[in-house]
């Protein structure tokens, strides 16, 4: 008897849960307001800090943890693990660029419409009037999260040349959407990963991708600053893989493997982090944080916690 109340009680310590409520139900909220920055293809191992002023505020201003994909660490496989709460076993993307389930999901996770909940969908369901935006630029993200639950949804289009302009886009809109007050929305970069592929990780050029990236992070976080909502806004940073060379997917090195975790904003004081962190982790944080029940199909967990 004594065994099993170690158990629990170790069980419990380990949950890192936002508030102890998140365990068995719904957390008390901590943020009004998320917002999620996914740069593809900007793994940890290649984060140049020191010309990136913006993003490396939000480290040193909130909380910062190394985490690891999924393989094969392509791109779809791996969206759909920060949207879905789950690992690929589970929801099924399983290819390079799969736009649905290669593998058929478990039906014990499926939501009553047939398709697996997402982050978007949770919010939309349990906080039905909720505003939300999804802005990105590479169609495929919009494949692994359930866009028809998301109130705003823009891609932008265009050949690989053009990500410097549909990047900066992504946030531009993002600025403006703040006048709706968004209880979630995410702002997705596709010049970095487009960089590394074209001309190599941890190249000038990829390098100059991800300055590019921190400039349109900057004037966003500047809009954002300047908010009603600021003062209950978290921001989670994200990436979905690194890379190697020009490749990433096949590759088995530790450079492609590792992705960094960001939790900022006043709505991130007084948290901790919990270690270690994958991909799935990302929406039921982001739930715990809106104070949202997190879904029984998810198997993720919050990555942060007081």
């Amino acid at each position: 008897m004594k065994k099993i109340t170690v158990l629990l009680v170790s069980a419990a310590a380990l949950c890192g849960c936002v508030c102890e409520k998140t365990c068995g139900g719904k957390a008390e909220p901590v943020a009004k307001h998320v917002v999620i920055v996914g740069v593809d293809g900007c793994g940890a191992r290649w984060i140049p800090w020191d010309v990136m002023p913006n993003l490396k505020a939000l480290r040193d201003n909130g909380i910062y943890t190394v985490g690891r994909c999924h393989r094969p660490t392509a791109s779809a496989i791996n969206w759909k693990s920060v949207f879905g709460g789950v690992s690929p076993e589970i929801h099924g993307f399983t290819k390079w660029n799969s736009s649905k389930p290669d593998i058929e999901p478990p039906s014990c996770v499926l939501g009553a419409d047939g398709v697996m909940p997402c982050i978007f969908s949770e919010v939309r369901r349990q906080t039905p009037g909720a505003y939300t935006a999804s802005l990105f630029a590479w169609d495929g993200v919009g494949n692994c999260h359930n866009t028809n639950t998301v109130n705003f949804v823009r891609w932008y289009g265009g050949n690989k040349d053009e990500y410097p302009v549909r990047d900066a886009a992504v946030f531009e809109e993002g600025a403006r959407q703040l006048a709706n007050s968004p209880a979630l929305m995410l702002l997705y970069q596709g010049g970095v990963d487009s960089a590394g592929h074209t001309y190599g990780w941890g190249s000038p050029e990829f390098t100059n991708a991800c300055v590019n990236v921190d400039a349109n992070l900057g004037k966003f976080m500047t809009a954002l600053k300047a908010s009603p909502m600021w003062k209950d806004t978290a921001v989670l940073f994200v990436a979905d893989h690194g890379g190697l060379g020009k490749h990433h997917g096949g590759v088995e090195d530790i450079r492609v493997l590792e992705i960094p975790f960001i939790v900022s904003g006043p709505s991130a004081e007084g948290l901790r982090l919990r270690e270690p962190m994958m991909l799935e982790d990302v929406s039921p944080t982001a739930a715990a944080l809106l104070g949202l029940e997190i879904p029984a199909a998810w198997r993720g967990r919050p990555a942060v916690g007081y």
